[in-house]
């Protein structure tokens, strides 16, 4: 089997039957749906015994996204592991897509896709989207990257004994307060080689929601923190001589939620996170300016 398509899900029926829908509706059949119910107190039990045997169902107690996700892997027969949010939507060709860059890239262990952002329906126009040709690079690695690329669990497509080797998603305590678990994931994951990226066409349908509120804005500073005390702890990939390009992975989105918080009024919070992620923002900066004059791989072309 080419590909397990794993989906956490938790107290978001109506979401996830969408995302369910979108997965069945796919035009590569080589693959298996793997819905983790993380503890859900709504009627998500119910309505996933209703797929019947069209999806595997993994019914659990609440312990968060990550290890929902690392339990979906733990029995997933793909070859290929697709970690797809159950708020997320795939495009008909999603699959197909994927598959058809991985036979020409000679079986990569890494694939990324991109997203289109939506907040509530996506165009027809798009959906029925005949794909002619697919763009792409292949990096090194994902530390490599010379464009800015954005970052979800849903782009990533790995091979299952990749995804044991880099230590699967790594969960934090107290649960639920972590937002970043992807980009903990890829900068564990930013030296597989080769890494490829598919920029056209997108790969997945984003969902956006209210992103300002207090509370949000501050568990993602409290998550950034994280992931600044892990790279300080040596818990990332690379060693020194990456650590420049892992500090500017960080820094990239510190700059946009700190800006983002103050913004919305949290003026303590945004300045003690300042303090530790300044040299991680001024990396970014300039990361972000050299992609303005260096030239870059070329995208090819299928």
């Amino acid at each position: 089997m080419r590909f397990s398509v794993i989906v956490p899900t938790f107290n978001r029926v109506n979401l996830t039957v969408q995302t369910i829908d979108s997965v069945l509706n796919q035009t590569f059949k080589d693959y298996e749906l793997i819905v983790v119910n993380d503890g859900s107190t709504d009627n998500t039990a119910e309505v996933l015994e209703s797929y019947g045997n069209r999806i595997i169902t993994i019914n659990k107690e609440n312990s968060g996204a990550e290890k929902s996700r690392n339990n979906g892997a733990e029995i997933a027969k793909g070859e290929y592991l697709y970690f797809l949010d159950s708020d997320d939507l795939m495009f008909p060709w999603t699959l197909e897509v994927y598959n058809n860059v991985i036979e020409n890239q000679n079986f990569p262990p890494l694939v990324l896709g991109q997203p289109w952002h939506f907040s509530e329906i996506i165009p027809d126009d798009l959906i029925k989207k005949k794909i002619n040709s697919i763009k792409f690079v292949s990096y090194k690695d994902y530390f490599s990257k010379d464009r800015t690329v954005y970052s979800s669990s849903s782009m990533i497509v790995i091979k299952k004994e990749y995804f044991n080797k880099v230590g699967k998603f790594r969960p934090y305590e107290p649960k639920g307060i972590f937002f970043l678990d992807d980009l903990d994931f890829m900068l564990r994951a930013g030296t597989i080689s080769p890494a490829i990226i598919i920029f056209e066409p997108y790969q997945f349908a984003y969902r956006t929601h209210a992103e300002n509120s207090v509370k949000n804005l501050k568990r993602v500073l409290i998550s950034l923190h994280h992931l600044i005390d892990s790279e300080y702890k040596g818990m990332f990939a690379g060693g020194d001589k990456r650590k420049f390009e892992r500090h500017a992975i960080i820094g990239g989105p510190s700059y946009y939620w700190l800006f983002k918080a103050i913004a919305n009024g949290i003026i303590y919070d945004s300045l003690k996170f300042f303090f530790s992620a300044y040299p991680f923002i001024i990396k970014g900066l300039i990361k972000k300016i050299s992609y303005l004059f260096k030239e870059k791989l070329p995208l090819k072309e299928i």
